[in-house]
């Protein structure tokens, strides 16, 4: 099969910043046809959204260079056994400024330090899922009502000393017990009890995109679960290293972070 051409690429954005999710639309591709994005190191597959268009969803990284890029739509030649590019682009990843914070934790709580790599570890593996269905219409919710004590990407700093890399999510403040609802529908992938993280859940919303919640004080919800915009996942906390009530929400694509504020503005 020839390569198809005519496909002209739609960005939302030609300079996303760290840290943004960058929507890559392949108009002229029909459904039916295997296809994928092409970007820095990284190859993301294309879902599609009508009959002559297709939808990628790409993670900037907060540590991401600022630079030109290129990006390409590619197309799998079936009888070549191999890919080919049928359009290309550029993205310019803008220069993002990170303010720094210091959390300082007591010593009991700075004991569950040590959990965070392993825990780390299991999260990071389901947050490369990658599911064909789009659960979520619209844009996102915010899950829980309150004021954002904790900015997304702020480079932090533990015990004056430890650097902790930067803050991937919002702490959003509420009293404890407060409901926190899935901001879109979803799937759970993981309900857990963890040291660090405390209680934990994770919502699959599909093609690459998951939300998570942490520090939570119970959990209304059980792995496989399929939940509704609205539905209740469980109430606020402080369990795991937390020094207040809140719950800490984190937005990914492909398992790179992203600022979940712009899809409670935008539709992805």
């Amino acid at each position: 099969m020839p390569l198809q051409a005519s496909v002209e690429i739609l960005l939302s954005t030609s300079t996303p910043l760290p840290g943004e999710a960058l929507r890559v639309i392949a108009d002229g591709v029909t459904a039916n046809e295997r296809t994928r994005v092409a970007f820095h190191k990284g190859f993301y597959p294309l879902f599609a959204i009508g009959p002559d268009a297709q939808r990628a969803l790409i993670g900037i990284r907060l540590d991401a260079v600022p630079g030109l890029y290129d990006l390409r739509i590619q197309q799998y030649q079936k009888r070549l056994g191999k890919w080919g590019t049928i359009s290309e682009g550029s993205v310019q990843v803008a220069t993002r400024t990170f303010v720094m914070e210091t959390v300082n934790f007591t010593s009991e709580k700075s004991a569950l330090f040590r959990w965070e790599r392993q825990e780390g570890a299991r999260i990071r593996k389901l947050l490369l899922t990658v599911t064909p269905e789009q659960h979520w219409e619209g844009t996102f919710d915010y899950p829980v009502d309150g004021p954002v004590i904790g900015e997304f990407g702020l480079k932090r700093v533990r015990n004056k000393t430890i650097n902790a890399g930067f803050h991937k999510g919002y702490d959003i403040k509420a009293k404890s017990g407060a409901p926190i609802l899935a901001p879109a529908a979803g799937t759970i992938l993981m309900a857990s009890t963890l040291k660090a993280h405390g209680k934990t859940v994770l919502v699959n919303h599909g093609q690459g995109v998951m939300t998570i919640y942490l520090h939570m004080n119970s959990m209304s919800v059980v792995p496989d679960q399929k939940v509704v915009r609205g539905h209740k996942l469980g109430t606020v906390g402080s369990t795991g290293l937390s020094t207040a009530p809140h719950v800490h929400w984190g937005l990914y694509v492909h398992g790179v972070a992203v600022d979940p504020k712009p899809w409670t503005e935008t539709e992805f």
